[in-house]
């Protein structure tokens, strides 16, 4: 396939051997009518020397050699890596020499755009790694709002949309060379070449400490967590299914909001076990696998247990979107445990019955107000089984709830309403 003749790039060939630079310089001369091309024996690294000349160009050719070192720490995978970590700089294309399957997923990794072995280099071969390199940096998502602009490029991953953006923070849907397949990226916008720890990266790396240690499927798998000169990020478990809020434009029926109220309090027994207080349960963060068990996802203001109890500060931020499912003492700025979690789970539990929210208002502290002080609302006759258990979870007085969310699954395994069985009870690591 010929390249389009308005797409010219602009290619720097990094080279040692002259036959092969030559070859390279034929093949993209020829295919791309009045191409910038340039080419030299140099390295990477020197390349690097000179950043303004480096992002003049949109595409580098490099020769990598794994014959002495494949791991790694090769120091032209080094140098992908400092390449990959600004934006601006161009893609890489690898030709490598006494590569493997092994070198291959470290040139990933590290950031390279494609990798081509020299035993299987052509022309097809050339002029479609850079056809879709050029294709690749056009289509690279632009996030902009407030703190969060410019063009994101993480190495080893290929950007295909944005989820939700916010302050400093994105989210997107990339693939994943790696696992060969789709992933979610949490993207912290550090600023250019900046290395300040501020709230939102302690944060995120509190996020990443929370769930690091959380083997099991109650929570979103993590596969990866990297800091770069401009990026913090985490990389985890993508849900094509989406969340349960998508499920919520009606009442579900009586057997499925059990269910998922059985799948959403083993979650939070696992992660209570593991020390961690999720703080923003809502139908939102509660992602759908295809097994119709659920996974527990952002725990972006979440709290370890072992750490001081201090009460809140609320701010706009965690407020936003959520008052319909915070508990009265959360609401109120005061200390949260496991049982503020146990609440949010009799909000989401009385909405999948009702097909409504128990509080509703006007503003956030309308909202708020009617958790500390409004009577837990009724549900119909026919599914009266329910009232005591949603009278339980939505005690005002923590002291009043279930001690925990082991104790509400055993009272989900004894309430059946008409129509419906009881579940077994779903295990727990103990």
């Amino acid at each position: 396939m010929e390249p389009s003749p308005d797409n010219v790039p602009r290619i720097l060939i990094l080279e040692p051997d002259s036959k092969v630079r030559s070859t390279l310089l034929r093949y993209v001369v020829k295919g791309w009518q009045g191409a910038a091309v340039q080419s030299t024996t140099g390295t990477l690294t020197d390349a690097l020397d000179d950043p303004d000349r480096l992002k003049s160009f949109d595409v580098l050719l490099v020769g990598c050699d794994f014959s002495k070192d494949g791991t790694a720490e090769n120091p032209t995978l080094q140098a992908v890596r400092a390449v990959a970590a600004d934006p601006r700089n161009p893609a890489v294309i690898l030709l490598t020499t006494k590569g493997s399957e092994y070198t291959a997923v470290q040139a990933i990794k590290s950031g390279a755009f494609d990798y081509i072995p020299k035993t299987l280099l052509g022309r097809e071969q050339v002029l479609s790694a850079v056809q879709r390199a050029m294709l690749h940096r056009k289509g690279l998502l632009g996030v902009r709002g407030s703190g969060v602009t410019g063009v994101v490029r993480l190495f080893g991953y290929d950007m295909r949309r944005c989820l939700a953006t916010r302050d400093s923070m994105s989210v997107h849907v990339a693939f994943s060379a790696e696992r060969g397949k789709e992933v979610v990226l949490k993207v912290l916008h550090r600023g250019r070449g900046s290395l300040s720890r501020d709230a939102s990266f302690e944060r995120l790396v509190m996020e990443f400490k929370l769930l690091y240690d959380i083997a099991d499927p109650a929570v979103a798998e993590i596969y990866d967590f990297r800091v770069t000169s401009q990026y913090c990020y985490i990389a985890m478990e993508y849900f094509p299914l989406g969340h349960l809020g998508t499920q919520l434009d009606g009442t579900l029926a009586p057997s499925e909001a059990l269910h998922y109220a059985r799948e959403i309090a083993r979650g939070l027994s696992i992660i209570h076990m593991a020390g961690v207080i999720h703080r923003d349960l809502k139908p939102g963060n509660i992602m759908l696998r295809e097994d119709d068990t659920v996974a527990l996802i952002d725990f972006g203001i979440s709290q370890s247990t072992s750490a001081p109890k201090a009460a809140p500060e609320l701010t706009d931020v965690e407020i936003a979107g959520t008052p319909y499912y915070m508990s009265p003492e959360q609401g109120a700025g005061a200390a949260v445990d496991e049982r503020g979690d146990l609440y949010s789970l009799g909000v989401i539990l009385y909405q999948m019955l009702k097909g409504e929210k128990p509080y509703v208002g006007t503003t956030a502290e309308e909202i708020l107000e009617q958790h500390r002080s409004a009577a837990v609302p009724s549900l119909p006759p026919d599914l009266a089984a329910c009232q005591p258990l949603l009278n339980k979870l939505l005690a005002k007085d923590p002291s009043q709830r279930f001690g925990s969310a082991r104790e509400v699954l055993e009272a989900l395994q004894h309430t059946a309403l008409p129509g419906t069985d009881a579940e077994p009870m779903p295990a727990v690591a103990s």
